[in-house]
């Protein structure tokens, strides 16, 4: 499972983007729309012997994988017919697209999940395995305007889906902790190597109070539309029932990765965080820290750095913020 070959695998066009869990999965992306999936031996030879009738699929000894060509993509099977009449806006191989059609967009997702419906969100217009059609709600991506403003609207917004009651499976911290477990090999593998801190993290977040929530599960600021009609929130997908600093600290750690630094703050304050907050902040610093290597972003390699050194920068105020509430006592 060699990265670095695959991605400089010139005939395929330039890498667009890259999945990467070191001994277990590779999936890239190319600018042709060919994406290479390598995986173990054995299920590298499943993989092909699904595909291999397909004029669109091709076997690649020398990167040990299979390339499928678009539309074709076998995890998610409803891909060809979803993007005639549409446009393509967003592509992950294996995991989901989503197509805007004129006045609405659909989202194809590998797990086949049912979509999570809530008051304010857009509404579900079709709902099929694999996919969902939602109708076209009027709003700006917050990434793309002035952030801080927002912030205690965004704070209220989320609120109210901590407060709601709804049937979804539970994040706990079992899968936190082979989250940041994986993360952290995958950081290690691309010249990000963050230490021990997952293992530092995991132990201290198990130990904060419990909490029970209906947490978005994937909250930052490209999830979230604002304009005349106050704040929507978008891509429900990873909605769990957890703990609701699980969105509190990943959507502080967006906003820190971006030196939003002024958003931030108002951020935590209209959420009346407390400093278990800097321990999931750090979290979720270090589980997102490959997204600048997963979308192949100019300067990667600086991005993904700084992203583990805010870990432990958050890891480290955590922990002063505790010195300091002993000495107080």
């Amino acid at each position: 499972m060699d990265l670095w070959r695959a991605l400089a695998a010139d005939r395929l066009g330039e890498p667009r983007y890259v999945r990467y869990q070191p001994g277990r999965r590779l999936i890239v992306l190319y600018a042709s729309m060919a994406h290479l999936t390598v995986l173990k031996p054995k299920r590298t030879e499943r993989l092909w012997e699904k595909v291999a009738a397909s004029p669109l699929a091709e076997r690649v000894p020398e990167l040990e994988g299979v390339l499928q060509r678009f539309p074709l993509d076998v995890r998610l099977p409803g891909l060809a017919a979803a993007v005639e009449g549409g446009e393509l806006i967003r592509y992950k191989p294996g995991r989901r697209a989503v197509i805007r059609y004129p006045g609405a967009y659909a989202k194809l997702r590998a797990d086949g999940r049912a979509p999570v419906t809530i008051p304010g969100a857009p509404p579900v217009l079709r709902h099929e395995p694999g996919l969902t059609v939602y109708d076209e709600v009027p709003g700006t991506p917050l990434r793309e305007c002035e952030r801080a403003p927002w912030m205690e609207a965004v704070a209220e917004a989320m609120a109210r889906l901590h407060a709601m009651r709804l049937d979804l499976p539970a994040h706990d911290m079992e899968l936190e902790a082979r989250d940041l477990r994986a993360a952290a090999e995958t950081a290690a593998a691309i010249g990000a190597d963050p230490g021990d801190l997952a293992e530092r993290l995991i132990p201290r977040i198990a130990d904060v109070d419990p909490a029970k929530a209906t947490i978005h599960g994937s909250f930052h600021d490209d999830q979230v539309l604002v304009g005349d009609d106050g704040v929507t929130l978008l891509d429900l997908d990873s909605a769990a029932i957890g703990h609701p600093l699980f969105d509190v600290g990943e959507f502080a750690s967006y906003l820190a990765a971006a030196s939003e630094d002024e958003a931030r703050g108002r951020f935590l304050e209209a959420c009346g965080a407390g400093r278990d907050a800097l321990l999931f902040e750090a979290a979720a610093l270090l589980r997102w820290s490959s997204l600048p290597f997963r979308d192949l972003e100019p300067g990667w390699q600086e991005a993904v750095r700084r992203r583990v050194e805010l870990a432990w920068e958050r890891f480290a105020d955590y922990r002063r913020s505790a010195s300091s509430v002993m000495t107080a006592s």
